[in-house]
């Protein structure tokens, strides 16, 4: 076999980057392909070895989650488009509002276009929106039907928003689901989407 040619990074990183591959010390993780679909939970050996064979790295980007959620990416990619957004972000910061609006996991469809109305409304203004995604009680043991909830709110603002990262874990007893979007800059206020009505 063929020595990995790819560049090893140190074992602790630096202070503020996500960690990578054999810095990831935990026994599992949630893994998401390169193409951003989820692939779900691993051993950390086998995560590892799938980004290796892909010629990519295993990042943590959520630490946090349980298990923390790690995407398969170009580790160096993924640095160099962070500090472009990170630059953007803060040159924006003055001028741009962020919004929060809250779902439920029993979502009936009637409350869930309302809510994503709202979003989109506050997208056609160019503010940033965080979707906040409570979990009661056991809901906290099915977090795979909340990711999917996200990935639904996700493919339904994509014609008008964008993701920044991946959703986050927050909290240990009450627990929520969070992910930030943000407009898009190909479209503009008042601008429909597909799932509007004239």
């Amino acid at each position: 076999m063929q020595p990995d040619a790819r560049p090893q990074h140190r074992r602790d990183g630096f202070k503020g980057r996500p960690r990578i591959n054999e810095q990831i010390r935990v026994h599992y993780v949630r893994v998401i392909a390169a193409d951003k679909k989820p692939i779900g939970i691993l051993p950390i050996r086998d995560a590892i070895q799938l980004a290796r064979t892909q010629g990519l790295d295993l990042v943590e980007v959520a630490p946090t989650a349980d298990p923390p959620v790690c995407g398969i990416m170009d580790f160096g990619k993924y640095l160099y488009q962070q500090k472009v957004k990170d630059r953007e972000s803060r040159r924006k910061t003055h001028a741009v509002e962020v919004r929060e609006v809250r779902f439920m996991m029993r979502i009936s469809e009637n409350d869930y276009q309302t809510k994503l109305k709202k979003v989109q409304e506050f997208m056609g203004r160019r503010d940033r929106v965080r979707i906040s995604l409570r979990l009661r009680g056991r809901e906290a043991l099915h977090k795979d039907l909340a990711f999917r909830l996200i990935d639904r709110i996700r493919g339904d603002l994509a014609p008008i928003a964008s993701v920044e990262g991946e959703p986050k874990v927050i909290g240990e007893v009450k627990q929520s689901i969070q992910v930030m979007f943000f407009p898009r800059h190909d479209t503009h206020p008042g601008q429909r989407t597909e799932n509007e009505n004239p």
